[in-house]
C-alpha cells in the first residue's frame, strides 16, 4: 500500500514537473483548483484503445471507459508519453473526474510503476510534498511522502497558494500539508511553488483492493 501510495504521488508530482518544464502546460496551482476535492482514480488493464478513449479491465472484472482529451497528461517509464505510447495489455493509473456509470474523464493516465526511480529522485529536489514539521524564519521542515524529513527554504520570489488562491507563508503552521515545485540552491531546496493542502485532495485514493476504483478522502 505505502509502495502504491508513493507511485500516485510520483503521478501527481510528474504533472507539476511538466508544467515547470513546459510554460504552456497548466501550472499546479491550476491543476489544484481544477481537480479539487473531487479527483479519483481507477486502475486496471488495458483492452481497447481508439483516438479518444481507452477501455480498461478492473480486477472485479468491470469494463470501464477512459476518457481522454488534450488535458490528459501521460506518463509512461517516468517520462512524458503519448496516448501511441500505450497499449493493449498495460497496467495503468487513470485519474480524473466520473463521467457516469463506468466511465471516466481523465486528467492523467499512466503505467502501473511510472513513478519509478528518476521521479522519485526528483522528489526534494524539483518537487515537494508532504508535512510541516516547523517552521523558523523562512526555513521549513517536511517530513516527505516518502518518509525522509528534509528543511526546505522559501524566499521573496516563492508563490503561495491556498485551493488556487495567493496567500502568505504567515498562513503555514506546522502540521499542514503542502506540495509544490522549485530547484536546489546551494544544496537546499527553494521552493517557486508552495501550495497549501494534502496530495490526497489531488489524488485518487487506491488503498483498496488492487484495480477498485475509490473516491478520494473528504477533510
Amino acid at each position: 500500500m505505502r509502495r502504491l501510495t508513493i507511485l500516485l504521488v510520483a503521478c501527481f508530482l510528474s504533472a507539476i514537473v511538466i508544467a515547470q518544464d513546459n510554460p504552456q502546460a497548466p501550472g499546479p496551482d491550476q491543476q489544484h483548483a481544477r481537480f479539487g476535492r473531487s479527483f479519483q482514480g481507477i486502475r486496471g488493464t488495458i483492452t481497447a484503445i481508439s483516438k479518444n478513449q481507452v477501455t480498461l479491465k478492473t480486477a472485479e472484472g468491470k469494463t470501464v471507459t477512459i476518457n481522454v482529451s488534450g488535458d490528459t497528461s501521460f506518463r509512461k517509464d517516468s517520462q512524458p508519453a503519448k496516448l501511441e505510447d500505450f497499449k493493449v495489455g498495460d497496467m495503468v493509473v487513470a485519474g480524473g473526474e466520473p463521467a457516469g456509470e463506468n466511465a471516466w474523464n481523465a486528467r492523467f493516465l499512466a503505467i502501473r510503476g511510472g513513478g519509478g526511480p528518476q521521479m522519485r529522485d526528483a522528489l526534494g529536489k524539483r518537487v515537494i510534498a508532504g508535512e510541516i514539521k516547523a517552521i523558523q524564519g523562512t526555513s521549513l521542515t517536511i517530513l516527505r511522502v516518502d518518509g525522509e524529513t528534509q528543511t526546505i527554504a522559501v524566499d521573496e520570489n516563492t508563490s503561495f497558494r491556498k485551493q488556487g488562491e495567493s496567500i502568505t507563508l504567515a498562513d503555514f503552521k506546522p502540521g499542514d500539508h503542502v506540495f509544490g515545485r522549485g530547484e536546489l540552491k546551494n544544496g537546499i531546496f527553494v521552493a517557486a511553488v508552495l501550495n497549501w493542502g494534502e496530495l490526497q485532495m489531488v489524488l485518487p485514493q487506491m488503498a483498496g483492493p488492487p484495480t477498485s476504483q475509490t473516491p478520494a478522502d473528504k477533510h
